[in-house]
């Protein structure tokens, strides 16, 4: 496995109230993947799901960055819309979706952000037990002659992937 897991798969604290319970599930992935052309993305995220009775709410950071046509490219995380997880005896699953924003020539913070493209992002990274681990990631944004869209999948090189999970009741 090129994902190293840190921590337990899942840690799971389960209390004797008998109240509703939050079940907090947090991922912290760091690394980079290759595809079969040697092109590299480089990713780095850090985000909590909260599910209090149904209520989601979504907290994290992060980015992605890629080189195209002689350009790196980067995407940083604006929103984030859903996180799962799910797990086999063979492979854990790790899907994040939401809302980036792509700065086609860099993230200067003395400029303004009138070169910020905002769309829609999906990655998955797959932690195999037996075999690579692997990413897919998707950037997507506006139709037409302004659309900018990116696909990456790709075979995890080096990094770290941790996943908990507790429930705190109320």
């Amino acid at each position: 496995m090129r994902l190293k897991a840190l921590g337990a798969v899942a840690a799971l604290i389960l209390g004797s109230v008998a109240f509703a319970a939050v079940i907090a599930t947090r991922v912290q992935a760091r690394g980079y993947a290759t595809n079969a052309s040697n092109h590299r993305l480089d990713f780095q995220f850090n985000g909590l799901h909260m599910d209090n009775n149904g209520n989601h709410r979504y907290v994290g950071q992060g980015s992605f960055a890629w080189s195209a046509n002689g350009r790196t490219q980067s995407m940083r995380i604006r929103s984030i819309s859903s996180i799962s997880v799910e797990e086999s005896e063979e492979a854990r699953v790790i899907t994040i979706s939401g809302t980036g924003q792509l700065g086609r020539w860099g993230f200067a913070s003395g400029r303004p952000s009138n070169n910020l493209i905002q769309g829609d992002f999906n990655v998955t990274f797959t932690d195999n037990n037996e075999g690579s681990d692997t990413v897919q990631f998707s950037f997507s944004s506006g139709s037409g002659l302004n659309a900018f869209h990116y696909n990456f999948s790709g075979q995890v090189q080096s990094g770290t992937l941790n996943v908990q999970q507790w429930t705190i009741d109320n």
